[in-house]
């Protein structure tokens, strides 16, 4: 099994739609999935309408209640809760409160064994419940917009990931508990603007080895249909015949490949 958030400092770079479309291109290829959707605002949640007004994230924060609720072939979802925005004061004061969600897994692990994957939503901040999301995770992916904060919030996520990795120190061994490896993916690429040239040349730069850039994704207006359709892009090409998209299609499946074969290393 292995866990993978969607993280970022930063709203509207296309993390939800982007975990919708990992989540349906994994099923698509017979992988078990459960989604975990830890921002408040629920978009997952509401795609796969999957809201419950009770035993959804908010009250596995609270009470370690939750209800893990299948909502298609080989896909499962703990929903979110509107409530999410108003833990983080009720957090704060409770011990290992970074580290709730891992606690809540290992005493629940039969329900979530024989998933293939968990993906994870999380709100645009670096707060308490995305903390607890990135700790249980083996993998955070994090999208790069073409503007000219583009670069800087991969430098802004990145700091706060080795602060969190610093603070999260086992006392005894000196080791942290934050081992998942950061994946930067740069998002809505438009090859002819200078913006996302500007994007891609930061990146070439960067010597980190936490940016590949065969994950690429175009910008696509495919996108927002899927989201707005609750269909896959990959469903949504299909049905269409001509060349250019098809084209697309196979460049996608090429780069969810890629993908795939990052986070499962």
């Amino acid at each position: 099994m292995k866990v993978i958030t969607f993280a970022a400092v930063k709203g509207g770079v296309g993390k939800t739609t982007m975990c919708f479309n990992l989540a349906e291109w994994l099923i698509a290829n017979n992988k078990k999935v459960l989604i975990i959707d830890s921002d408040h605002q629920g978009s997952l949640t509401h795609l796969y309408r999957a809201a419950e007004s009770k035993d959804n994230l908010y009250d596995l924060f609270n009470y370690g209640r939750a209800k893990i609720k299948q909502v298609k072939k080989n896909l499962s979802i703990i929903p979110s809760s509107p409530n999410l925005d108003k833990l983080e004061a009720s957090l704060a004061v409770k011990s290992n409160q970074n580290f709730l969600m891992m606690m809540w897994l290992q005493d629940h692990i039969d329900q979530v064994k024989d998933y293939d994957y968990i993906l994870i939503d999380c709100h645009p901040d670096f707060m308490t419940v995305t903390k607890n999301m990135i700790a249980i995770s083996h993998y955070v992916i994090s999208l790069l917009e073409p503007s000219e904060f583009g670069f800087m919030n991969l430098a802004t996520f990145e700091s706060r990931m080795d602060l969190f990795k610093k603070e999260a120190i086992d006392v005894r061994t000196r080791e942290s508990y934050i081992d998942a490896k950061t994946i930067y993916i740069p998002n809505k690429i438009k090859h002819n603007t200078s913006s996302s040239r500007e994007l891609l040349q930061s990146l070439k730069k960067d010597k980190s080895g936490m940016v590949d850039l065969s994950l690429v994704i175009p910008q696509r207006e495919v996108f927002n249909q899927s989201t707005l359709t609750s269909k896959s892009v990959f469903d949504i090409l299909k049905d269409k015949r001509d060349i250019k998209s098809q084209q697309l299609r196979e460049q996608l499946i090429k780069i969810f490949e890629n993908i795939v074969k990052k986070v499962s290393e």
